[in-house]
């Protein structure tokens, strides 16, 4: 079980990190919360493009911060991303690794990442938007110190069925 003394490093990332994690990033446990699909090599490849150069794929003003998170014996426990928007809201998303998970590293991982984003950027808040029934996720962001702020109902669409948005924020 991971610790805070747990030593977990943050590695920015890379094209060349696409074929690292793609066979953990396409584990279908991983997108049962997940309106989206499970992408392509290809379409990973491309996104970590675009992260290396800190740019959205799909948004030209929007500053996209995205690590892999590495245990000190080199093993890829998850992927944490930052979005920071020209108004300067900002959203933070996560996966742990199937093998990883409820282990207590999505927490230390992301606190890192949230430590590097304010460091650099200064924000004033900084949000999570979680699935109702991503029990795991939301209590991540609950130990990270995030307050429910608000639910948008019915406004996913999660494997055929509506389910409600959890809107979280911490506030700096």
């Amino acid at each position: 079980m991971a610790t805070d003394a747990v030593i977990l490093r943050l590695e920015k990332v890379t094209e060349q990190h696409a074929e690292i994690l793609y066979s953990c990033i396409s584990n279908p446990p991983l997108y049962k919360y997940l309106e989206e699909q499970i992408p392509t090599f290809m379409e990973v490849k491309q996104k970590f493009q675009f992260a290396a150069l800190e740019k959205s794929p799909d948004n030209e003003t929007m500053i996209w911060l995205k690590w892999v998170a590495i245990t000190p014996q080199n093993q890829h426990v998850g992927v944490v991303e930052i979005g920071i928007f020209d108004d300067q809201y900002a959203e933070i998303g996560f996966m742990t690794f199937v093998g990883f998970q409820n282990q207590g590293y999505a927490k230390i991982y992301s606190s890192l990442a949230i430590a590097e984003a304010q460091q650099r950027f200064n924000l004033s808040t900084l949000h999570a938007s979680v699935n109702e029934c991503n029990i795991a996720s939301r209590k991540v962001v609950e130990k990270l110190g995030f307050k429910l702020y608000k639910v948008n109902r019915n406004a996913e669409l999660i494997k055929g069925k509506l389910s409600d948005e959890f809107i979280y924020r911490l506030t700096f």
